[in-house]
């Protein structure tokens, strides 16, 4: 086992226009699955621009965690916050979770825990999806052809066609100094696409990460992780019914409530298969 010199951190980001229930669903589970490792909880507080509601939801918060008050006047998203906060704990090891995510079985972080290595990315969920793809085999069903064809194309600047190998940020486990030695302009995010295109993109994380001799990794409820070439293995993101899965998202959520057309349809989007 990797050993930490310091306790890793696990970041929450408790977003104010999403309301309280999500951090609520988190802090429930949280308390419900034990993380099976010493860690420090860090709730990010992010696009709170009256001191009295973050009084109000600290009140309601019944654990142990240190406050991080995201201060930035624009809002550039989960990513923007979690550079910030990997630059103020630079010398630690951080599991970030966005605002939808939460535990759904127990020794979550001990599973990270156990399969992280130097020069690695560990993440709950990964894809082989890809933007322009999707818009090319219009699986959109509300825009028109010369629309997702038009859209696709201008993706296809960014984004590389399928298989587009890259973890979900969802969830992923980290070195601080290795996602800040991307070197990213934090002035990007302050438009949604671009933080699209750090999760998939060809500049992306995983694709940087990748050239620099990264290894890329998904990690499940067996405690199992999976190389990208066996990422199909793994149960996890939309793939059969998810039962392996470490933390549901919105978009987990989406999946297990969809037809059965939808799951193939999603799934030969994201892996190329039904």
């Amino acid at each position: 086992m990797f050993k930490f010199s310091k306790k890793p951190i696990v970041v929450y980001l408790a977003y104010e226009p999403f309301g309280f229930e999500f951090l609520n669903k988190f802090l429930k589970n949280y308390k419900k699955y034990s993380s099976g490792y010493d860690h420090e909880l860090i709730i990010c507080f992010k696009c709170f621009y009256k001191k009295k509601l973050i009084d109000k939801w600290e009140r309601l918060i019944n654990v142990k965690y240190t406050k991080y008050y995201d201060t930035n006047e624009i809002n550039d998203y989960d990513i923007g916050s979690y550079f910030r906060i990997a630059k103020k704990y630079h010398d630690r090891h951080i599991l970030f979770l966005g605002s939808h995510t939460y535990p759904i079985t127990k020794n979550w972080l001990k599973i990270f825990i156990n399969h992280y290595e130097d020069k690695s990315l560990l993440g709950s969920t990964a894809s082989l999806a890809s933007i322009p793809c999707m818009f090319f085999n219009f699986f959109f069903d509300q825009y028109t052809k010369l629309q997702q064809l038009r859209w696709g194309l201008k993706h296809l600047l960014y984004v590389k066609l399928f298989p587009n190998p890259h973890i979900r940020t969802t969830g992923f486990f980290i070195k601080a100094q290795d996602l800040l030695s991307l070197n990213y302009d934090l002035n990007k995010f302050k438009e949604k696409i671009n933080t699209n295109y750090f999760e998939s993109g060809r500049k992306g994380l995983s694709r940087k990460l990748l050239d620099k001799g990264f290894k890329l990794k998904v990690v499940n409820s067996d405690n199992k992780s999976f190389h990208v070439e066996d990422w199909k293995y793994s149960q996890t993101f939309c793939l059969g019914d998810q039962k392996k899965l470490i933390f549901s998202d919105n978009r987990t959520n989406e999946y297990n409530k969809s037809s059965l057309d939808e799951k193939k349809k999603r799934r030969k989007f994201c892996w190329g298969f039904y």
